[in-house]
């Protein structure tokens, strides 16, 4: 049992720090090509298109362009995509903020051309300005207009209680996006873990085999896992980027040990020798073990580093005591529950004290 349990920590820990690094060159990768940016401008596509839903759908213009937000991201070319330099994040009070601004200035400029039905409170004019937009960008905010109008309570404006209901609807769409961009990089950091392995020959399988039957490597593995999570601080500043120098590092020590104590892990002789000797065994197994190092790398250098806390503290749980145990008490040898406090016992009979 303690065997196995050695093996799986010495496991998570080399997925940790290959995951480290998997997820640096991820999230550098992701944050070049702006993705956050990208999938906030997808959201928005999604809850207020300036024409109509579908695959090609942009956010309505008067939002994205509004200087509260556009002075968030750098101005481009008539011809280039705000998507490009879209900022990252925006906060549910700057979008409510922005989404009344709007709406009330369409308001305003809707009664300049009908002078006889000018609205007189702010709620009219975001209720106006609703009323110019399209199907598909003013059907939800009718439906939370009406919602803001059923929900008052006394002494509360319409207009404020419909702005609480639109930062509750961006809040939601931010989840759900999170969730798009978590997918993403999920698949970035597989496609980018089985790239690495490759490049570093990193054969689970091998791996595990090496755990297994060399005890002085395992040894040694399980006393660096232990170590790491005892330096949770640092570790975790290892996580940013600023750092992945030093992860790389250590992660080459790690794979040049289970190199230099004689197994086909990484490029060298000893991987030559073993493909030469056994080339379709070789190939289907390094093949299936760079495959389950891509999966490994997906779930995240967190999943691995919390697993090894828990292998970590199942290692170090002795024998739990059998909770109906007589307990000795003292020189009479008397067996059974432990009497309440202030209870003298002598050989022969008890009173309280």
């Amino acid at each position: 049992m303690i065997q196995t349990l050695d093996v799986a920590l010495g496991l998570s820990f080399i997925f940790f720090l290959f995951s480290v690094l998997v997820s640096t060159l991820s999230e550098m990768i992701l944050s070049w090509s702006n993705a956050r940016g990208k999938m906030l401008w997808k959201a928005l596509s999604h809850m207020l298109p300036q024409d109509a839903h579908g695959k090609d759908a942009t956010p309505m213009s008067d939002l994205v362009q509004h200087p509260l937000i556009s002075s968030l991201y750098r101005h481009t070319s008539a011809d280039e995509s705000a998507e490009k330099h879209f900022p990252s994040y925006l906060s549910s009070s700057q979008f409510s903020q922005v989404l009344m601004d709007v709406l009330e200035t369409k308001g305003t400029a809707a009664a300049s051309n009908d002078p006889q039905n000018k609205p007189e409170t702010r709620w009219e004019q975001v209720r106006t300005g609703i009323s110019q937009l399209g199907a598909a960008t003013g059907g939800p905010l009718q439906a939370l207009s009406r919602d803001a109008e059923r929900n008052l309570l006394p002494g509360q404006e319409p207009s404020s209680v419909f702005q609480f209901l639109v930062g509750q609807w961006f809040d939601a769409m931010m989840d759900r996006s999170t969730g798009w961009y978590k997918r993403l990089t999920q698949l970035w950091n597989f496609g980018l873990g089985i790239a690495l392995a490759i490049a570093c020959n990193l054969n689970v399988i091998a791996i595990t085999r090496a755990l297994s039957t060399n005890d002085e490597l395992r040894t040694a593995f399980v006393q660096k896992a232990e170590a790491s999570v005892q330096a949770q601080s640092q570790l975790a500043a290892k996580m940013g980027a600023e750092q992945s120098k030093g992860a790389r590092a250590v992660f080459d020590e790690a794979v040049k040990e289970i190199s230099d104590a004689g197994f086909p892990v990484g490029w060298n002789s000893a991987t030559a020798k073993a493909w030469r000797e056994h080339p379709i065994s070789s190939f289907f197994e390094s093949l299936l073990g760079w495959f389950m190092a891509g999966a490994a790398a997906a779930l995240g250098a967190q999943f691995w580093f919390d697993l090894m806390k828990k292998i970590i503290n199942m290692r170090g749980t002795g024998a739990k005591p059998d909770s109906g145990q007589n307990v000795p008490l003292g020189e009479a040898g008397m067996t059974g529950p432990i009497p309440p406090a202030g209870l003298i016992i002598t050989g022969t009979e008890s009173q309280q004290g």
